[in-house]
């Protein structure tokens, strides 16, 4: 990617990663990966929704350190503002990313007694989780906004009516940014639904349009 390593002053650079992968029962994993970067400062944000196990997402921020030539990567360490299952923690996190992909780093950690847990030791930290594959961050945002909708209004979207007295909620979506199309499985307590639909969405205004919403 141009200038990704580029150091001019004050340049200012957005760099995203994401991975997604349906499971066998159907399930999505998850991963995003937000990042701004002017000179030697980072902020962003990390989400984390790995199918069938508890979230965990929040926004960071912290320094990136200096090119390594043998790796061609940088690493950022940063303080990672996270929620998970109701339960609000401040981290340390390191993250190495270079050109086409990003990894997380992850090791014990300990509570230095504020409530911030940081790492044990820095030299014992090995990747978790998956390789995050580098993505276009108008795309990614895209995708986020449009699952995040349809998640939240597929009481509205779905066609068809739910039965004894129940009330429609979203098990898994995709969003598929290339063709304007996705695929949501869903169900009401009682029965379970799967359908696909066709979007639009404007990128100035985050406006979301769901479109041949087609339940099986």
């Amino acid at each position: 990617m141009a200038n990704f390593f580029s150091k001019k002053a004050n340049e200012t650079r957005d760099l995203c990663y994401s991975y997604y992968h349906k499971t066998d029962r159907g399930f999505y994993d998850k991963v995003w990966l937000e990042m701004k970067i002017t000179s030697d400062q980072v902020t962003g944000q990390f989400d984390n929704y790995l199918a069938e196990k508890d979230s965990k997402i929040g926004a960071f921020s912290g320094v990136v350190g200096p090119l390594d030539q043998k790796a061609m990567s940088r690493r950022a360490d940063v303080f990672w503002d996270t929620y998970a299952e109701g339960m609000h923690v401040s981290e340390e996190l390191l993250l190495d990313f270079g050109d086409g992909s990003a990894v997380v780093l992850f090791g014990e950690a300990y509570d230095r007694g504020d409530g911030v847990y940081i790492y044990k030791d820095k030299t014992k930290l090995i990747p978790s989780g998956p390789t995050l594959s580098q993505v276009d961050c108008v795309t990614m945002h895209e995708r986020r906004t449009v699952e995040s909708y349809v998640e939240k209004n597929i009481k509205i979207i779905a066609t068809n009516n739910p039965i004894l007295g129940g009330s429609w909620y979203v098990i898994a979506v995709s969003a598929n940014t290339t063709n304007h199309t996705g695929e949501v499985r869903y169900e009401d307590g009682h029965i379970e639904r799967t359908a696909t639909f066709s979007y639009t969405f404007d990128p100035k205004t985050d406006q979301v349009l769901i479109q041949n919403f087609k339940a099986k």
